[in-house]
């Protein structure tokens, strides 16, 4: 890898804390490689059934990972002036993701996305350098904690 371009070096290295995110249904041991690869600081607010790790990126971007008393992130929210990697944030839960975008008719540039699956909601709205979002396992919400929590 020393033969690589310091700039080919610099992408392999995101790409690799990239791929280690943590996402929605798996455990969270990796909030240090989002930040990394968001180059961002993180705060840990404690909460008395979750607690939410929060990422702020040198762009302004937020993303906030909850994670359930087991360690697994049972919710994702974002806000920001760019959108976060939701492939990256929704892993294995993608797809289902971009099926339902897919199946949704177009309705221009600004639009507010609601997704309710059964086992996925999606909710991501806004403009131009102001986007917010909020993306969660229903079925993975501890005991009385609520949607309205995650944003």
């Amino acid at each position: 890898m020393n033969n690589l371009p310091r700039h080919l070096m610099a992408v392999a290295a995101v790409l690799v804390a990239s791929a280690a995110q943590a996402s929605l249904g798996n455990a969270q041991s990796s909030v240090t490689a989002d930040a990394l690869a968001m180059q961002g600081q993180v705060v840990v607010i404690d909460h008395s059934r979750y607690t939410a790790q929060e990422i702020t990126a040198p762009s302004g971007l937020r993303v906030r990972e909850y994670v359930d008393a087991k360690g697994v992130v049972f919710a994702v929210s974002w806000d920001g002036p760019v959108m976060p990697d939701l492939m990256g944030l929704l892993g294995s839960h993608y797809s289902e993701y971009t099926d339902a975008v897919a199946a949704q008719a177009p309705v221009g540039l600004h639009r507010a996305l609601n997704i309710a699956l059964p086992g996925l909601v999606v909710q991501s709205g806004g403009h131009l350098r102001a986007y917010a979002g909020q993306a969660y396992l229903p079925q993975l919400l501890p005991a009385g904690v609520t949607a309205a929590e995650v944003q």
